[in-house]
C-alpha cells in the first residue's frame, strides 16, 4: 500500500516538472519567418520574438538591451549589419520596432536593394552578462524587382465562377482583386481599368488589399477585359503589377439594322442587296418579310436579301427579324426605284450678254427622281470653283469679274448631269496702264517700246499721241509705239487712249532720253581786277561741274570763288573768280560729268608782263610787216584747208575769250575747233606747222568789246594752226593738256624789249607742242 503511494507521488512530481518546464526550465530561442520577400527600393519587415533563460531576466533591461542582426554568418565582428544602439556606416538603414526588454525583436530595413539578399541571425546583448546569438532558426530575405501580381476573381450572384463562363445579361456581377502586402511607405493601392473603357465604381478595403468591383451585367460588358493593378509608390518612381479577366455576357438581339447596297433608292435595272445586322450573344437567325396589302409575307431566311435586276414592282417596305434564345428584334427599310437627272438646261434672263451694272439671272432645270440638288460653279484658272446651291443664280449688279463660264450640276443619289452657259459682261476700258521696255529712261540712240494695255469688253482700239506745244498730236494706232533709235527730241509725255463702244480711258508715260554731258560753246571769261570765267553744260541726267586749275580740282577759298546756277532740268551754269595771283597758272579746265559720260574744256592762262607807255617806231614797223606776212600766210593756209575738207562742214566751238579791262595791256586769245560733217575724227591726222607773226596795231580800235587794247602802242602775236577736215570735236575740245582748238590766236604786248625777247617768250609758252613753228615780227 505504501509502495503504491510512493509511486503515485513520484508520478505527480514528474508530471509537475513537465508542466513547469516552460517556466522553470527556459532556454534561449527565437521565432522568425523562414523566408521574406522584399520589393527593391522599398522596405522589409522581419517579425521577431525571442526567449532567454530565466537566470538572465534580471539583465534584460530597457536601457541596456541591444539588438543586432548578423548576415550570412554568426560572427559578430565580421557579419554584423545592424546594431540598434551603435550603427556603423556600413550597416543597413533600419530600426527595431519591437521592445527588446519585452522580448520583441521585430525589425524594419529601409531602401532595400540586392545587397539585402541573404540569411539573417539575431543576437541579443544586454550589459556584460547577457550576450547570445541565435543560430537557429534564421530568416532568408529575397529581394524581388517587380511586385507580386494581384489575383482577380469573378462572382455571379455572390458565387465564384471561372473566367470563361458566360454571364446572363441582368445578373449581379462582382470582381474581387486581392494582393499580398509588402512593406511600402506609403502603402500600395489597387486600381481598376477596362478595355474597352467603361465607367467603373469600386469599393476597396485597403488595409486588407482587397478591392471589389460590382455591376449589373449588360451587353456593353460583353467581351470587356477588366484589369486590377497594384501600385507601390517608391522613392522616385512607382512599381506596378496587374491581373486581368474578360467577362462574357449573353443577351438578346440589340441594335438590329438594315443597310442597303448600293442604296435604298436605286436606279431601275440595277442590282441591290439588303443586309441585316444585329448585336447579340449567342448569334441570331435572320428572317426576311415584305408588307403586302397590310400583311407581312415571309420571303426567305439569311442575313442578306438580293435583287439582281430591280423593277418598279420591287418598291415597298422590307422587314428583317433577328432572333436567339434570349429574344428577338426587328428592323425595316423602304426600297425605292429611281433614275438619274436628264434633259438639263440653263436659261439666262434677259440675256447671256449684258452691259456692266445691269441685272441677270441664270435658271437651271432638269428631269429626275428623286428631286435633284442644283450646284452652281464657275471656271477659274482651269478649275471649277463652287459658288452656291439652288436652282437660280442671280447677279443684281454685274461687273467685269462676273464674265466667264458658269456650270449648273443637277445631282441625286443615282447620278448627275451638267449644263453650261457663257456670261458675257461688256464694259468700257478700265485698269489701263502704259509700260516702257526696257525702261522709260533710256540712253540716246537706244531702242524703246511703249506698250499700252487695258481691261475691256469688247476689245479696244489703242491710239498714241504726244504733247506738243500744249496740245496732243496723234501719232499712230496699235497697242505698241516703238522708237528704234532715240534722240533728245523724243523726250516728253506720250498718251495712250483705249476705246470701245462703251467708253474710253487714257494712260500716259514720260519718255526720258538720257545723253552724256556736253559743254556749251557760249562759255567765256572776262577780266577786270580779277578773272571771271563762265562754263555752261548740258546733259541728262543733270550733270555736275568741276573746275580744275593746273590739273587739280578747285574749291572755294580765299583766292577762288565758285558759284552754280541751274539753267534747266538738264542745264547747269558755273562761274569761277580767280585772283590775279592765280592767272599765272598755265591751264584752267572746266569738267562736266553725269552717269552717261564726261566732257571737259581746256583753257590756257598766259602770264601778263606790264608794258611801259611810249611810242616805238621799230615795233610799229615790225608789226606792219608782220601783219602783211601773216595775211599772206593765212590766205595760203585757208586755201590748203579748204581743199582738204572736201565738202566737210565747219562747226566752230569757241573756247575762252579773255578781255582786259585794265589800263595795262593783257593777254588776249581765242580758241575755235573745226569739225568734219559727221563729227568723226579723220584717221592719220597730221598737224600743220605753226606760223607766228608780231604785229603792232597802234591806232586800230576793236570793232567789238570782245578784244580791246588800251596801250598806245601794242605788240601783237598771232598763231594760226590749220587742221584738216574731219578732226573730231572730242579731239579739239576735250583732249588732255593740249590746246583744244583748230585755230589759236595769241596777242601779247611788251614795251622796251627786243623782238627776240618777245619771240622767246612766245616760244616758251608753246614749247609743249611738238610742231614746226614759223614766226615773224611786223610793226604797223
Amino acid at each position: 500500500m505504501n509502495e503504491r503511494m510512493d509511486i503515485w507521488r513520484a508520478e505527480k512530481l514528474i508530471l509537475l516538472c513537465f508542466l513547469l518546464k516552460g517556466v522553470c526550465c527556459r532556454e534561449f530561442s527565437v521565432s522568425l519567418p523562414e523566408k521574406i520577400e522584399a520589393l527593391s527600393e522599398s522596405c522589409v519587415i522581419i517579425k521577431c520574438t525571442f526567449e532567454i533563460k530565466k537566470d538572465f531576466d534580471q539583465y534584460l533591461t530597457e536601457s541596456a538591451a541591444t539588438g543586432m542582426w548578423l548576415k550570412d554568418g554568426t560572427e559578430e565582428d565580421t557579419h554584423q549589419v545592424f546594431n540598434s544602439r551603435d550603427p556603423k556606416p556600413n550597416h543597413f538603414n533600419g530600426k527595431i520596432t519591437g521592445k527588446l526588454h519585452e522580448k520583441d525583436c521585430t525589425t524594419v530595413f529601409y531602401n532595400v536593394s540586392s545587397k539585402h539578399n541573404g540569411k539573417y541571425y539575431f543576437r541579443i546583448k544586454s550589459g556584460e552578462v547577457l550576450k547570445y546569438t541565435y543560430t537557429q532558426p534564421f530568416s532568408t530575405i529575397d529581394v524581388i524587382g517587380p511586385p507580386p501580381k494581384p489575383r482577380v476573381q469573378l462572382y455571379v450572384e455572390q458565387k465564384e465562377v471561372q473566367g470563361q463562363e458566360e454571364v446572363l445579361e441582368g445578373s449581379s456581377v462582382s470582381l474581387r482583386c486581392s494582393a499580398e502586402t509588402l512593406c511600402s511607405s506609403p502603402p500600395p493601392t489597387l486600381t481598376w481599368s477596362s478595355t474597352p473603357r467603361i465607367p467603373l465604381s469600386d469599393s476597396s478595403r485597403l488595409q486588407e488589399l482587397i478591392s471589389d468591383l460590382n455591376f449589373t451585367a449588360t451587353h456593353r460588358e460583353h467581351g470587356v477585359t477588366f484589369t486590377c493593378t497594384i501600385t507601390y509608390q517608391l522613392q522616385d518612381k512607382s512599381k506596378t503589377a496587374q491581373d486581368s479577366i474578360t467577362v462574357h455576357v449573353q443577351y438578346s438581339p440589340k441594335n438590329t439594322a438594315v443597310s442597303v447596297l448600293p442604296s435604298s433608292s436605286v436606279l431601275e435595272g440595277s442590282s441591290v442587296t439588303l443586309i441585316c445586322s444585329s448585336d447579340a450573344n449567342p448569334a441570331v437567325n435572320y428572317t426576311w418579310s415584305r408588307e403586302s396589302e397590310g400583311q407581312l409575307k415571309q420571303l426567305q431566311t439569311g442575313q442578306n436579301l438580293t435583287f439582281n435586276r430591280t423593277d418598279p414592282t420591287h418598291r415597298g417596305w422590307y422587314h428583317c427579324t433577328a432572333q436567339n434564345q434570349h429574344g428577338s428584334q426587328n428592323s425595316s427599310v423602304k426600297l425605292n426605284i429611281q433614275y438619274s437627272p436628264k434633259n438639263i438646261s440653263i436659261l439666262a434672263i434677259p440675256s447671256s450678254s449684258v452691259l456692266e451694272g445691269s441685272s441677270v439671272t441664270l435658271f437651271c432645270s432638269s428631269d429626275a427622281n428623286p428631286a435633284v440638288n442644283y450646284t452652281w460653279s464657275r471656271e477659274s484658272e482651269g478649275q471649277l470653283k463652287q459658288l452656291q446651291t439652288g436652282q437660280n443664280l442671280t447677279f443684281n449688279r454685274t461687273d467685269p469679274t462676273h464674265r466667264g463660264w458658269y456650270h449648273c450640276t443637277a445631282q441625286n443619289q443615282h447620278g448627275s448631269q451638267n449644263s453650261s452657259v457663257m456670261l458675257d459682261i461688256q464694259y468700257a476700258p478700265q485698269n489701263m496702264s502704259t509700260l516702257a521696255i526696257p525702261s522709260s529712261s533710256v540712253l540716246e540712240g537706244s531702242s524703246v517700246t511703249l506698250i499700252c494695255s487695258s481691261d475691256a469688253n469688247p476689245a479696244v482700239i489703242y491710239t498714241w499721241s504726244r504733247e506738243s506745244e500744249g496740245q496732243k498730236k496723234q501719232l499712230q494706232t496699235g497697242d505698241t509705239l516703238t522708237f528704234n533709235r532715240t534722240d533728245p527730241t523724243h523726250r516728253g509725255w506720250y498718251h495712250c487712249t483705249a476705246q470701245n463702244q462703251h467708253g474710253s480711258q487714257n494712260s500716259s508715260v514720260r519718255l526720258d532720253i538720257q545723253y552724256a554731258s556736253e559743254i556749251s560753246p557760249s562759255s567765256s571769261c572776262s577780266r577786270t581786277d580779277v578773272t571771271v570765267c563762265f562754263c555752261e553744260t548740258d546733259g541728262n541726267p543733270s550733270p555736275e561741274l568741276e573746275w580744275h586749275l593746273s590739273g587739280r580740282p578747285v574749291t572755294n577759298s580765299s583766292n577762288t570763288f565758285i558759284s552754280e546756277e541751274r539753267m534747266s532740268s538738264t542745264g547747269l551754269r558755273s562761274s569761277i573768280t580767280l585772283h590775279q595771283s592765280l592767272t599765272n597758272t598755265s591751264t584752267l579746265q572746266c569738267v562736266s560729268r553725269n552717269t552717261r559720260g564726261t566732257a571737259s574744256q581746256l583753257l590756257h592762262l598766259l602770264h601778263v608782263i606790264p608794258q611801259e607807255s611810249g611810242f616805238h617806231r621799230f615795233s610799229f614797223l615790225v608789226g606792219a610787216a608782220g601783219g602783211a606776212a601773216v595775211m599772206m600766210i593765212l590766205c595760203g593756209i585757208l586755201l590748203i584747208c579748204s581743199r582738204r575738207e572736201n565738202n566737210t562742214r565747219r562747226d566752230d566751238s569757241p573756247g575762252l575769250i579773255l578781255n582786259d579791262w585794265e589800263d595795262e595791256s593783257g593777254p588776249i586769245y581765242a580758241n575755235s575747233a573745226m569739225l568734219s560733217p559727221n563729227g568723226a575724227a579723220t584717221p592719220n591726222h597730221k598737224r600743220e606747222p605753226l606760223h607766228y607773226a608780231s604785229i603792232d596795231f597802234a591806232n586800230i580800235q576793236p570793232e567789238s568789246e570782245e578784244i580791246r587794247g588800251v596801250s598806245s602802242l601794242t605788240t601783237d602775236y598771232t598763231v594760226i594752226r590749220c587742221y584738216p577736215g574731219g578732226v573730231s570735236e572730242a579731239e579739239s575740245s576735250t583732249g588732255g593738256d593740249q590746246p583744244n582748238s583748230s585755230i589759236s590766236a595769241v596777242m601779247r604786248s611788251k614795251e622796251n624789249e627786243t623782238i627776240l625777247e618777245q619771240e622767246a617768250n612766245i616760244r616758251e609758252v608753246f614749247s609743249q607742242q611738238s610742231e614746226d613753228t614759223t614766226y615773224k615780227s611786223i610793226n604797223i
